[in-house]
């Protein structure tokens, strides 16, 4: 979507913003709008024609005395947007996550790790004090796998949410 000189004028005034978020809703008659947002009719059919010019709202004509405006698709776009900011934030920290636990994995040495326990030396007078390492589970590479992985299916549930 493409936002023009007119599109940003449009946007400018915090009435019209309301009426795009109310239009976000349902369709409505300006005197719905009107009453909603306590303002005079002549008002409402201002703005809107501010919001029809800049190709956010269209007008619907019924037939009958009633007029109604809705959203184009230029509008609702910036009204509910297609992927929710919540969404993208959380998979992006969820990837980072996983992405992280993957790195750690890749760079950590195990076979290292187990020739220094085996040149440790047994608990004597001497070292008695000192602990003896003894191999465990990574759990900052468990945990960072964990909360990628929960990151990840948050985000798909709030996806799934929103539509």
């Amino acid at each position: 979507m493409e936002i023009d000189r007119k599109t940003l004028k449009a946007l400018a005034a915090d009435t019209r913003l309301e009426i795009l978020k109310s239009l976000g809703k349902r369709r409505k008659m300006p005197s719905e709008l009107s009453k909603e947002l306590n303002l005079a009719p002549s008002t409402v059919i201002e703005h809107l024609n501010r919001l029809e010019e800049a190709d956010l709202v269209r007008r619907e004509e019924t037939g009958h005395k009633w007029i109604y405006y809705s959203l184009t698709e230029k509008g609702e776009s910036l009204i509910k947007p297609r992927f929710p900011v919540q969404f993208v934030l959380v998979l992006t920290l969820g990837l980072i996550f996983i992405f992280a636990g993957f790195v750690k994995y890749s760079y950590t040495d195990f076979g290292a790790l187990e020739s220094q326990i085996a040149k440790a030396p047994l608990a004597t007078a001497e070292g008695a004090g000192k602990a003896v390492q003894t191999p465990s589970i990574d759990w900052i590479l468990i945990g960072l796998f964990v909360i990628g992985i929960i990151l990840v299916i948050l985000s798909l549930i709030i996806k799934l949410r929103k539509t």
